[in-house]
């Protein structure tokens, strides 16, 4: 198996340091304004994530690759 790309893990550890600091925001009563802050910021990284792993793994039709 090919070593996984580390922009890969870079995001997921992003991601899950995000979704951990919103459980800490939500338990201590955090204003609405600063959920929607990390709300965006998660968003943010799994559309990254997304295109990241279309870049990597979605077949290239083959004009593109002339």
């Amino acid at each position: 198996m090919a070593n996984p790309d580390p922009r890969i893990e870079t995001l997921e550890r992003d991601i899950a340091a995000l979704v951990e600091q919103r459980q800490t925001l939500r338990a201590e009563g955090a204003a609405a304004r600063e959920l929607e802050r990390n709300r965006r910021e998660i968003v943010s990284r799994q559309h990254e994530l997304s295109e990241t792993l279309i870049s990597i793994y979605a077949p290239q039709p083959a004009f593109a690759i002339a």
